[in-house]
């Protein structure tokens, strides 16, 4: 399961993630990472058995853990069919069926947001927005 990582700089001078491998045993794979002077925002993709250690040990840290449930909304109403993005996505989330529609795979998202950007009718959002 794809879980996000948010924290202040205060704390991310810290070895973060490092230490919680370490303590946990879990391995995690770094999907996406922002970090600037100031916040720090990750996605994490964690074994779903062992989501919940993992979750209380970055909480432990200081860390805002949230669950990357459904990344993308798709508002149906609004899109066009363009394909704006399938062409765009670096992960292939997008796809065109056989009719032209659009299908997503939810579970390859790192919520990069550049399908968002690419829209052009704002089809689709972050699901935190």
């Amino acid at each position: 399961m794809k879980i996000v990582l948010k924290f202040s700089q205060r704390i991310m001078q810290n070895p973060l993630i490092a230490d919680v491998v370490l303590e946990t045993g879990v391995r995690i794979n770094i999907d996406r990472a922002f970090v600037d002077a100031s916040v720090g925002e990750i996605v994490v993709d964690v074994p779903d058995e062992d989501v919940e250690k993992v979750a209380a040990a970055f909480r432990l840290r200081g860390v805002e853990v949230h669950e990357m449930v459904t990344p993308i909304r798709f508002e149906e109403a609004e899109c066009i069919q363009c394909g704006a993005c399938v062409s765009v996505c670096p992960l292939e989330v997008f796809s065109r069926n056989e009719d032209g529609s659009i299908s997503m795979d939810l579970k390859r998202c790192v919520l990069c947001r550049t399908c968002i950007t690419m829209c052009p009718h704002g089809a689709l959002r972050a699901e935190e927005e």
